[in-house]
């Protein structure tokens, strides 16, 4: 029984871990940056800000994780940001997150190895819910029955955004990492993958079935809730965003500290180093990260760096 289910979690771990990583705040929670773009005219702001000091530039891009192919092309003010960027930060390197030991890890991380399976973890309800969601997509329970309750809520949220259109190889990350290399940019991370799935297991185990019932509440309303997170980033609209992202996560104070807050501020201090620097860089994070009283362009206003919308 141990090798079927590793066979199992093997075939799946690639869509996993592409989903994982690349888009697990917002696959998992209410922030699900669902988006099909119609481009603001010049007189709107995007979400992109600009730090500079007294030799480089720092721009700051808010990330959608997951996108349609249609999103593109991306608003010229992006596009000049990275043209004029000698070096690109990620939040973490994905050529490292396509890596057999990377998905490996994050199959460990999310599924069962003792033998148990998911319905002895969770209430019969739960589980009566998710194997409807799960029918209803078309897939068999057998698929989720090793997944902790945490990894069935990012797989059954990848699902339904894919089934929408979306996908992280449309994604700003995906678009830019792919370009940087191609055009030879210097590349930096902020965090290793094995150190976001530590951080991503450790942390969504807090209130599991509480996280998975949410998930599954939340699919019902996936596409209408897509559209006001629409309007806030097409209009750059930064207190609207963190206010959708706060709200999202009002239940779960332990993971917005742990994934949001902490790591904010580790963040910060490294694009901090930044500064002064020989080359201009464009940082690409999650555009959760960015807004609020601790998010990255508070934190650096309050070092005392101007920052400034375009």
């Amino acid at each position: 029984m141990g090798d079927c289910v590793h066979t199992r979690a093997i075939r799946h771990g690639n869509e996993i871990v592409k989903y994982t990583l690349l888009g697990l705040f917002t696959l998992v929670f209410a922030c699900c940056f669902t988006l099909s773009f119609a481009y603001a005219g010049q007189d709107s702001r995007v979400f992109l800000w600009r730090v500079i000091s007294e030799k480089n530039t720092v721009y700051m891009l808010g990330s959608v994780h997951v996108l349609k192919k249609s999103a593109y092309p991306l608003d010229e003010r992006i596009e000049k940001a990275y043209s004029d960027s000698g070096c690109i930060m990620f939040e973490t390197d994905m050529k490292e997150v396509a890596m057999p030991a990377t998905r490996l890890k994050m199959i460990a991380s999310g599924t069962y190895q003792d033998g148990t399976r998911l319905e002895q973890h969770i209430s019969g309800k739960t589980y009566d819910l998710l194997k409807e969601k799960v029918r209803d997509a078309g897939m068999s329970m057998e698929r989720f029955d090793t997944l902790k309750p945490w990894l069935c809520a990012v797989t059954l949220s990848g699902t339904e955004l894919k089934r929408m259109g979306f996908d992280p190889v449309f994604g700003i990350e995906s678009h830019f990492f792919t370009r940087a290399q191609q055009d030879k940019k210097d590349l930096m991370f902020l965090e290793s993958p094995d150190y976001q799935i530590d951080l991503i297991s450790g942390a969504l185990g807090d209130r599991p079935e509480d996280l998975l019932k949410q998930t599954i509440a939340e699919l019902e309303v996936i596409e209408t809730m897509s559209a006001d997170m629409l309007n806030a980033w097409e209009s750059g609209d930064a207190g609207r965003m963190e206010s959708i992202v706060s709200m999202s996560l009002k239940d779960y104070p332990r993971i917005h500290d742990t994934l949001f807050v902490q790591r904010n501020t580790d963040w910060t201090a490294q694009i901090e180093k930044l500064m002064g620097g020989d080359k201009n860089v464009l940082v690409i994070v999650g555009a959760g990260h960015l807004v609020g009283t601790k998010g990255v362009l508070a934190q650096l206003k309050a070092r005392g760096y101007p920052v400034v919308q375009q």
